[in-house]
This record gives structure tokens, C-alpha cells and sequence, in this order.
């Protein structure tokens, strides 16, 4: 039996390990989530915004790898996909001149930095609770 912290471990590398994939979909086909962020589609990124944008697709499958080893490779492949996930936010909204809330259309965008810091902390307070549940 698995404890609270590996399930979690595991949980989360499946969810960045398909998030990766998915996001690598969304690149090649329309780049709808980088755009929503703020950020040109990734045909049109100059080479170092396509290499991060790359970056960001691998460290899922990378953190998917690092979960099934288990214990604290697992913690560095989840820490790895939130800082690259981070630093792209932060990229995106404090290199192209994303206002911090924009409105287009009837649509509202969210700041895309602070969503990724939230998203993050969120993640880091379920890995704290986790690695304080006994096993059941």
C-alpha cells in the first residue's frame, strides 16, 4: 500500500504527464493556450520562445517519468514542471505586455503569472497535507 504522499506523487505526475502532451497538441495545432495566456502563437514565437515553449510540453512527460521512480525524484520532477511553468508565465506576462486583467470580447483573461503562482501553490499545500496523512 501506497502512502498518502506517493499517491499524490503519482497523481500529479499523471496529470503533468498528460498536461505536457496536451499542451505539445496545442502548440503544433493552434496554440490556444498560449494565446489565452497572453502569448503570440508558437509558430510565430522567435527560436527561444519555441525552445521554452518545448521545454514546458518535455517536463510533463519528465515529471510523469520522475512520479513512478517515487520519493524525492518524484518531488523534483513535480518542482521541475511548476518552476518551468512559472518562469513561461512570468515570461509571458512581463515580456509581452499582458495587462495584468484584459478584457476581449466577453471573455475575461486572468494574469497569467499570478494564475501560475496560485496554480503552484495549490499544488504545494495538497504535497504538504498529503505528507502529513497517515496511510489508511
Amino acid at each position: 500500500s501506497s502512502s498518502p504522499l506517493d499517491k499524490f506523487r503519482e497523481l500529479m505526475g499523471s496529470l503533468y504527464g498528460v498536461a505536457g502532451v496536451a499542451h505539445l497538441a496545442d502548440c503544433l495545432v493552434d496554440s490556444q493556450l498560449l494565446v489565452t495566456a497572453g502569448s503570440q502563437p508558437f509558430g510565430l514565437l522567435p527560436p527561444l520562445g519555441k525552445a521554452y515553449a518545448l521545454l514546458w510540453c518535455a517536463t510533463g512527460p519528465v515529471s510523469f517519468g520522475t512520479s513512478r521512480i517515487g520519493g524525492k525524484v518524484a518531488d523534483l520532477g513535480l518542482i521541475l514542471y511548476g518552476l518551468v511553468e512559472v518562469v513561461g508565465a512570468y515570461l509571458i506576462r512581463f515580456q509581452t505586455d499582458v495587462p495584468a486583467v484584459t478584457e476581449s470580447s466577453s471573455t475575461t483573461m486572468m494574469d497569467p503569472f499570478l494564475n501560475a503562482i496560485l496554480v503552484q501553490g495549490v499544488v504545494a499545500a495538497a504535497w504538504l497535507y498529503s505528507s502529513k496523512r497517515k496511510e489508511e
